[in-house]
């Protein structure tokens, strides 16, 4: 019974320290996110953060799961760190910023608690899917 007992004051706290934030767990006022294929199917959801260090500058964090088994969607799944900006009036954020052969942009309109537009994956081919997203904060 001891053993047990040293087993677990030892083994839990290992365990939870192991534990990856959950990506169903959303950050306060984070975006909760959704994509979308060219016929309105969805493909993709999770949250994104966007942090404005100055007024057109962006950066934050994302964690995306894929509804069902979406195929040709690019890297819009898993976790990572993402960059953007404001350019004429226009929302842009890329998830994977340290690729521009395998890089998925987020292009679209930021009004009040909404962002939405047009998700792009670019690959040495150039564009090659495309579809809508939206984002809401929550």
């Amino acid at each position: 019974m001891k053993t047990t007992y040293l087993f677990l004051i030892i083994a839990v706290p290992f365990f939870l320290m192991n534990c990856d934030q959950p990506t169903n767990s959303i950050s306060k006022g984070a975006l909760q996110y959704t994509s979308y294929d060219s016929s309105g199917t969805p493909l993709v959801n999770g949250w994104f953060t966007m942090n404005f260090s100055d007024s057109v500058t962006i950066s934050g964090e994302w964690h995306f799961k894929p509804i069902g088994n979406p195929k040709n969607i690019g890297p819009q799944t898993g976790d990572g760190n993402l960059v953007g900006g404001v350019r004429n009036g226009q929302v842009w954020v890329e998830l994977n910023p340290q690729f521009m052969d395998n890089n998925l942009r987020l292009s679209g309109t930021l009004q009040g608690d909404r962002y939405f537009g047009q998700w792009t994956w670019i690959s040495f081919i150039g564009i090659t899917n495309a579809g809508s997203f939206e984002a809401v904060k929550k």
